[in-house]
């Protein structure tokens, strides 16, 4: 990164020699690529300013594309975060399958299960943890709730 900083600054000193605007395709290119990698669509925000400076290039020097890039890709970047979010949050869906597997349940206990323990339940390894009376092998629990990455358990009474 800091070698692609240096040269754009070496060839924004020498521009009277080579053209700017491929500058911003490079930039518009490096951001749909992140964007594909992390699945996430901050930067494609960032790279609409990209767009409208590579625009801008045809017409205006290049400190005032660098000053379009800024404005535009913030403005972009704020709104469509905004919206990004809106979006997101509202189709997610709440389909808690694998919680409804689990909490209310009863299992059946591989080793004694005092305190915290590990135990595969539907083949998934879970950290128990139990806050009633001591369960011994072979004897029921049943699923009160997940916290973080532990299912708090009881024993089953008879």
């Amino acid at each position: 990164m800091l070698y692609f900083i240096l040269f754009v600054c070496y060839t924004v000193k020498h521009k009277e020699e080579m053209n700017m605007n491929w500058i911003w395709l490079i930039l518009i290119i490096v951001v749909a690529v992140l964007d594909l990698m992390t699945s996430n669509v901050l930067f494609s925000w960032i790279g609409i300013g990209f767009l409208a400076a590579w625009l801008a290039g045809f017409y205006v020097d290049f400190w005032i594309q660098m000053l379009i890039a800024f404005l535009i890709g913030l403005v972009a970047l704020i709104i469509g975060n905004k919206i990004s979010r809106k979006y997101i949050k509202r189709n997610i869906p709440n389909d808690p399958i694998l919680v409804d597997k689990i909490i209310g349940h009863t299992f059946i206990a591989e080793k004694e299960i005092t305190g915290s323990v590990q135990q595969k339940i539907n083949g998934i390894y879970w950290n128990l943890k139990n806050i009633g009376d001591p369960v011994q092998p072979g004897e029921r629990f049943s699923v009160l709730k997940i916290e973080d990455n532990k299912l708090i358990i009881r024993k089953e009474e008879n």
